[in-house]
């Protein structure tokens, strides 16, 4: 009977013995958690304490030592953002914006630099002129960006016309063209550049604007509406043509109001293609115009053209002319690089 009673006795002690150990892993775990508590309440409070200073002026953040708690659970690292490129360097490379600089309706950043060697290539039949027959032209031009959304432009052509009697060569028309943003494009309104040039009349005529052979004093204005991937613009201009000397003969060409429209699609952000159509009026035909009186003095030619960015600041365009009534060439082919600085 005792050594029941003894065994007994053992198991009653060993289990007061297990709950006593329970009971004090109990009391631990609370005594655990309690800090724990305590350290996410201290937490908290710095945190309330740090945003309430952050909103006063002139307050400066106080950096305490963190609680072991705090380090325990470290805060995952996170990358930097990648650096944004700079808007004008995407402006930069954007087929549509050059396109429009070409066509006259955007104007180069202050100071930005632009060199575009050209050439071209222009035949005449029989009916817009009896003489002339090919037209091989070089040039080189310049932009400059200014203050105040101005840019300045120079070209310099040189000329080798073939005829039906000989041929000539030489320097073409020199011009000048200065040209102010008067409006920038937003919401309903579109983009607004308005220009003032001059070209020297030689004997040798520049192919290289949309009417051939016009040299004197122009002005115009050139509207343009982005509506990404599409880029729409529309130009209106007037050429006070001089008097110039061929083939020892003084021609005095009419005065002629242009216009010019057309539209760009992006086919990606570095290549664009380009569709226009030139529509001129001759207001007073003289003989050199090579039209009767009162007759033929709407002067009409389409062009498609491809624009696509081949290195670094480098564009390369190549556009196609088809004369369609009045003195054009029958067809034009124009090649230009231009290149940014």
């Amino acid at each position: 009977m005792s050594r029941s009673v003894s065994i007994l006795a053992g198991f009653i002690g060993l289990a007061l013995l297990t709950v006593t150990a329970n009971a004090e892993d109990v009391v631990q775990l609370k005594r655990e958690l309690a800090a724990k508590k305590a350290a996410i309440a201290e937490l908290e409070r710095r945190v309330r304490e740090l945003e309430r200073n952050a909103g006063r002026p002139g307050s400066k953040n106080v950096t305490r030592e963190a609680p072991a708690f705090a380090t325990a659970f470290p805060a995952r690292p996170r990358s930097p953002p990648p650096p944004a490129s700079a808007p004008d360097e995407d402006e930069m490379d954007r087929a549509l914006e050059r396109t429009l600089v070409r066509e006259g309706g955007l104007v180069l950043a202050a100071w930005t630099h632009e060199f575009t060697p050209q050439l071209s290539y222009a035949h005449w039949d029989r009916i817009q002129d009896p003489v002339l027959r090919n037209s091989y032209s070089a040039a080189a031009s310049f932009r400059m960006g200014l203050p105040y959304q101005t840019q300045v432009s120079f070209s310099l052509p040189y000329v080798h016309n073939e005829g039906t009697t000989g041929s000539s060569s030489g320097f073409g028309d020199v011009g000048f063209l200065l040209s102010k943003e008067l409006l920038q494009e937003a919401d309903e309104l579109p983009n607004l550049v308005a220009s003032v040039g001059w070209t020297s009349p030689t004997r040798l005529g520049n192919t290289f604007a949309p009417v051939p052979y016009v040299s004197g004093f122009q002005a115009g204005i050139t509207a343009s509406k982005r509506l990404d991937p599409l880029v729409v613009f529309m130009s209106l201009s007037y050429y006070s043509a001089l008097s110039r000397v061929v083939a020892g003969t003084s021609v005095d060409p009419s005065d002629v109001i242009g216009a010019r429209m057309g539209a760009s699609l992006a086919v990606s952000p570095t290549t664009a293609v380009t569709a226009g159509m030139n529509v001129s009026y001759l207001v007073d035909p003289h003989a050199g115009d090579l039209v009767v009186p009162n007759s033929d003095r709407i002067l009409t030619s389409v062009d498609v053209g491809l624009s696509t960015l081949i290195w670094q600041r480098t564009f390369f365009n190549l556009t196609a002319q088809f004369g369609v009534t009045g003195h054009v060439p029958d067809f034009r082919v124009i090649t230009a690089l231009p290149v940014r600085f």
